[in-house]
């Protein structure tokens, strides 16, 4: 696992010395303007590992997270050096470095940019989505939850349902997942709903890396029970959304989706029916209160 976070200086060096990728022959480039903002396309590679079993890691080398062992590279070239270390030798990745520090940038970083790719570099960047999960024949297929019920299994024994949360990185840097759940809006009133850490379909990994997601199950009637304690309370769901925690304490929302997808509903059941059903119940509230 990687503890290496640039610093702002560090990212300056690096980005105001290259132009783009250091893989011989690729123009991708590693920082791009576009109606007035920035994105990082490019990551930051070491050229020796910074830890025992990790790419040409090298005991007997200290300055793993300093300038000269350090490659800016696009994301695809950067797995290749990773995962084929033997092709891509310590002393050949080091020439890549004395060419790309020859790029150059005439006019350098201004703070402003330096500070962008410090914060893109450093900062966990996840998207939530509420998802279903079909298992049906032995193999699993995962879709938005809103398309959930149009998904019809060709020629299966057995069929089984599950609400799933997808959390992905869009971001440069990995993190980690410390739970997952539903967020539901019952007319105004927030409530939710953890998925168990371990479920007996889907274990992702903790750790999610760039460009990687991770799909979370519940079982459906767990849900279900939920949905049904909180109308026994007086209240119907009107919406809901995927959320993730993040290790770095964040935590991350997916959009909002209609409750009529929560794959709990009897056959037939229409957003009118669940619309009139959340009207009812907010009467029924308020001759409770005496405001009727």
């Amino acid at each position: 696992m990687s503890h290496f976070k640039p610093t702002p200086k560090l990212c300056k060096l690096l980005f105001g010395r290259a132009s783009h990728c250091a893989y011989p022959e690729c123009e991708e480039l590693l920082i791009q303007e576009h109606r007035g903002q920035l994105s990082v396309t490019a990551e930051i590679a070491h050229i020796r590992a910074e830890s025992v079993g990790g790419p040409r890691y090298d005991a007997a080398f200290e300055a793993v997270n300093k300038e000269e062992n350090l490659l800016l590279m696009c994301p695809k070239h950067h797995v290749w050096i990773d995962d084929f270390e033997d092709d891509y030798p310590v002393d050949e990745l080091l020439d890549w470095k004395r060419r790309q520090v020859a790029q150059g940038r005439s006019a350098g970083l201004t703070e402003s940019q330096a500070e962008q790719i410090f914060i893109t570099l450093t900062t966990p960047r996840a998207e939530a989505e509420a998802v279903g999960v079909l298992r049906a024949g032995g193999e699993g297929v995962i879709s938005k939850i809103e398309n959930f019920k149009d998904i019809k299994p060709v020629n299966a024994d057995s069929v089984e349902a599950f609400p799933g949360v997808r959390i992905s990185n869009v971001g440069v840097i990995a993190f980690t997942v410390d739970g997952v759940g539903f967020e539901f809006d019952l007319d105004g009133q927030p409530s939710v709903y953890f998925f168990p850490s371990m479920h007996r379909l889907s274990r992702p990994v903790k750790r999610v890396e760039p460009q990687a997601n991770g799909v979370w199950t519940a079982e459906a009637d767990s849900v279900q029970a939920l949905v049904h304690e909180v109308i026994k309370k007086g209240w119907m769901p009107v919406r809901f959304r995927a959320f993730g925690d993040l290790g770095s304490g964040s935590r991350v929302h997916g959009p909002w989706v209609s409750a009529l997808h929560l794959p709990i509903w009897a056959e037939g059941v229409t957003q009118e029916w669940l619309d009139g059903m959340v009207a009812m119940a907010a009467q029924a509230r308020a001759q409770l209160r005496g405001d009727a």
